[in-house]
């Protein structure tokens, strides 16, 4: 037998101890090749800092290395390293989330907070390091430095800006700001003149809305959270989809490109010859082929159409930015000039070139806290030569030095045929105020009633007086911009029509006021959707006249904008006025209606359920209240409160909703259906986890239909109707959405049971993807492949749920969940892919 010589051994041996410290050269490094590694992408720190600043900002790196960074044995983050007295940055060392991975090419915000100290120039280091069990960290990327310049902070001198830093965590999210894009995250908005403004960030589980206050040199962070964000859902018909062919996409995409550029090239073209053949100034089109006979041969005519070009004239637009001071302190106005016009224009020795923007500044005086408006005449030399004068308003507010307070417009509604407009305070001090009555708290919020009488001058905003009176017994009057005006009062007046033609005729007076177009478009879109309810109203008493029958109430499923079916103040009971003020019904099914409403003891948003006089019978509703009440779970709307005087009403928690076509909307029956895939699964797992904790409650629902399911943060479902479901004996109603063949012929079906409620889960499912409602007349047609092809994957589930005979059905609810857990599964590689595209 052959033996190995000893010396291959040893030369084994040799090289396995030499490639071992390759394996672990420079940092998990392989002949080149990184396993660990990161690179600095951006941060959200400012280059100028003054003193006093404490605040949130961004370190971004991305994953470079063959690994993915994780939370695991050894954890992945960001360390500071610089150590001096001008700033504080915690923490030391951010880490990377626990459960949270960044693969390779990905990338990572980590989050620190500032404080600045003193004055001077400081360089931030930062690197991203791993955290070894030990406590030591070893660098992955290289040293990051960032100088920052932090200079002294002068009250004289202090900027009516602030800034906003908006992150998406790991997420690169489109950004609005007042309903403008200014980018994707991480973003920092510096320069923001102080006042209130809205943030939208545009995440995958939905748009993230906060409103942000910002004060004169302060640091605002916006951090993207999905359970804050409201979902977008889109109906099947859009372009805007999960499933979205991207080859479709590519070919429409460049067909308009295509035909664009034949077009600009016949532009082009037809330019061209006119210049070619002289007649610029000059160009006549024969329309003698198309005048009648006998005036084209009336002689001495000249029937040519004869086009002059026109000089152009000045196009201007001046906006005031409206600005808010601190009482004390120097007050400049901003003026942003536009100039649309083809020549220069020249505004106070400044020349404007067409297109360019600039800011011309006006210092005012005034000093007296409140709202106000100052008139100003501007004057400019047009592209023409000649000397002309704009005359513009200025809006500003004055903030006062004590009490510290803020304040904002809320929103109109009418009560008694009054229009009562809703101011909201926040008491920034430390001492309670007193303002119309009204008691607010330290650092807390509080909302004021006025009352608006019909408008007798023609403005489009007007002002009222909030009396004051802080701890100490000392008092104040506030004037409060207030934007109404006669188009709100004819709104609100049901003179549709009057108020859209005066909101036109501002607008064609080339006033700038964004209220205006706002309260211009609603009134359209109310006038519209009229019409659109007086049609069906129309349609279906024809079809009912044509079949000899009354007319029927219509269809719950069908309803997709309660709040214009019906007027909010008069359908809301009288006697509950004083206890809440409605603003928009969430929902209707047969024994009433849940109101939006703010509980007017301590001003925070509800949801309130009135049932109808005469549809409840009083000796079983309480029964069921409190049976609902014990009731406690994620996907059951929760009672807080209810009460049997003056009327049965309810009280619960507002849900967040959803947003559909940029529209709000509460109810499941409002949804425009069909929706995505991925939308239907996650609201119909919610229903069946509701509906299972009610099997082990000793519950069945049986009247499960989309108008008693509320939608809350992240597609959650809450189960809102008890209607007969706190009792299993109860009367099934014979207007229901949708009812399991044994609640219609229990003798040849079976009696109801835990199976019909999984039937009604099924048939929400069907409605929801295929976005029709299921026949329980034709059991073969009712597979959603039926409907669409790309649908076959839910047959199965569908067939499981809306079997005639329940031996057909799931035995169990969690049997459906798993089946809807598998196709959760089938869906996400999808998710994932277009998320990355």
């Amino acid at each position: 037998m052959n033996t190995v010589p000893i010396w291959r051994y040893i030369l084994f041996i040799v090289i396995l101890l030499f490639c071992i410290p390759i394996i672990g050269i420079t940092h998990g490094s392989l002949s080149g090749i990184s396993i660990q590694g990161g690179e600095y992408v951006t941060d959200t720190i400012p280059e100028n800092l003054s003193t006093g600043h404490c605040g949130q900002f961004m370190i971004e790196f991305r994953n470079t290395g063959m690994t993915a960074w994780e939370y695991d044995v050894e954890k992945f983050g960001v360390e500071y390293f610089s150590d001096n007295s001008l700033i504080t940055i915690e923490p030391l060392i951010n880490l990377l989330p626990k459960g949270s991975r960044v693969h390779n090419g990905q990338s990572y915000q980590f989050p620190f907070s500032m404080n600045t100290h003193n004055p001077g120039e400081v360089t931030l280091s930062f690197a991203l390091v791993r955290l070894l069990p030990s406590g030591k960290t070893v660098p992955v990327s290289g040293m990051v430095n960032i100088p920052v310049k932090i200079i002294p902070q002068n009250p004289n001198l202090m900027s009516e800006t602030g800034v906003i830093q908006v992150s998406g965590g790991v997420l690169h999210l489109p950004v609005k700001l007042d309903n403008i894009y200014v980018g994707m995250t991480p973003l920092t908005l510096s320069d923001i003149h102080a006042g209130f403004h809205k943030v939208e960030i545009e995440g995958r589980e939905g748009v993230m809305e906060k409103e942000i206050e910002v004060l004169p040199n302060s640091l605002n962070p916006v951090l993207y959270d999905p359970e804050d964000s409201f979902f977008y859902i889109e109906t099947k018909n859009s372009l805007l989809l999960d499933d979205t062919n991207p080859f479709l996409t590519a070919i429409l995409s460049n067909f308009f490109i295509v035909l664009g550029f034949v077009i600009t090239l016949t532009v082009v073209g037809i330019c061209a010859v006119v210049v070619i053949t002289g007649k610029m100034k000059r160009v006549k089109f024969t329309v003698s082929q198309i005048l009648p006979f006998s005036i084209h041969s009336h002689p001495g005519r000249d029937f040519s159409v004869e086009v002059s070009r026109k000089t152009d004239k000045d196009e201007v637009r001046f906006d005031p930015i409206p600005g808010i001071f601190t009482q004390g302190r120097e007050k400049k106005f901003q003026i942003k000039i536009t100039n649309l016009g083809k020549k220069d224009i020249t505004v106070e020795n400044h020349r404007i070139s067409p297109g360019e923007i600039k800011l011309l500044y006006r210092e005012i005086k005034d000093d007296s806290p409140g709202d106000n408006v100052t008139g100003m005449d501007i004057s400019y030399i047009g592209s023409d030569g000649k000397k002309k004068t704009q005359f513009i308003n200025l809006y500003y507010r004055i903030l006062p030095k004590k009490p510290d307070l803020s304040w904002v417009f809320e929103r109109f509604f009418i009560r008694d045929g009054r229009v009562i407009a809703v101011i909201k305070i926040k008491n920034k001090t430390l001492e309670a105020l007193k303002i119309d009555s009204v008691d607010i708290l330290p650092g807390k919020e509080g909302k004021i009633f006025i009352g608006m009488d019909e408008p007798d001058i023609d403005s489009i905003s007007t002002f009222k007086n909030l009396h004051i009176i802080d701890g100490e017994g000392g008092s104040l009057s506030l004037p409060t911009k207030i934007p109404y005006n006669r188009g709100i009062f004819l709104f609100f007046s049901k003179q549709f029509s009057d108020s859209q033609e005066w909101f036109h005729q501002q607008m064609k007076k080339g006033i700038n006021d964004p209220n205006l177009q706002k309260y211009a478009e609603i009134v359209e879109k109310k006038i519209m959707e009229l019409k659109i309810a007086n049609n069906l109203a129309d349609q279906r008493g024809d079809n009912e006249n044509k079949k000899g029958m009354p007319p029927s109430p219509p269809d719950h499923h069908h309803i997709t904008n309660t709040n214009i079916l019906y007027d909010i103040q008069q359908e809301f009971p009288e006697d509950l006025i004083s206890l809440y003020q409605p603003s928009g019904i969430i929902s209707e099914d047969r024994l009433g209606m849940i109101y939006r409403a703010v509980r007017v003891s301590d001003n925070e948003e509800v949801a309130v359920r009135i049932l109808k006089p005469g549809k409840v019978n009083h000796s079983t509703i309480e029964l069921q209240i409190q049976a609902w009440r014990s009731l406690k779970h994620l996907n059951i709307l929760q009672i807080k409160y209810w009460e049997r005087d003056p009327q049965y009403y309810l009280e619960f928690d507002l849900p967040s909703g959803v947003l559909q076509s940029r529209k709000r909307i509460y109810s499941l029956a409002d949804v425009k259906v069909p929706i995505p895939p991925r939308a239907s699964l996650k609201i119909i797992r919610g229903l069946a986890e509701g509906i299972d904790y009610l099997h082990h409650q000793g519950v069945r629902h049986y009247l499960l239909e989309p108008s008693v399911v509320l939608l809350d943060k992240g597609l959650n479902p809450k189960i809102s109707g008890f209607d007969a479901a706190a009792l299993v004996q109860s009367y099934i109603p014979e207007d229901c959405w949708i009812i399991a063949p044994e609640q219609c012929n229990s003798a040849k079906y079976g009696n109801p049971g835990k199976k019909t409620d999984i039937y009604q889960v099924g048939a929400i499912c069907y409605y929801l993807i295929t976005g029709q409602i299921p026949s329980i007349d034709n059991y073969s047609d009712v597979l959603p492949s039926h409907i669409n092809p790309d649908l076959n994957v839910f047959d199965n589930l569908i067939r499981k749920t809306l079997s005639p005979y329940k031996n057909g059905r799931y035995g169990e609810v969690n049997e459906m969940i798993q089946e809807i857990d598998n196709l959760i599964d089938a869906f996400s590689p999808k998710i994932k892919q277009n998320s990355r595209r």
